[in-house]
């Protein structure tokens, strides 16, 4: 995602960086399960270190 964030098509939000990737393009990316990736986003988001609605992910702190 941090990867992902530094990317030119990445958006600028104000807690972070603003991407638009679903779940089955990340297990793609990274090699794994929808599911899988799902079950990350979630624990990411339990430790406030991201924001995941639909295709939308805000990495916070990043800019």
């Amino acid at each position: 995602l941090l990867n992902l964030a530094k990317q030119p098509d990445a958006m600028t939000h104000p807690d972070g960086m603003q991407i638009k990737i679903t779940r089955q393009e990340i297990g793609q990316i990274v090699g794994c399960s929808r599911e899988t990736v799902g079950r990350i986003l979630k624990m990411l988001e339990d430790q406030n270190l991201i924001s995941a609605h639909g295709k939308t992910i805000v990495v916070y702190g990043t800019r």
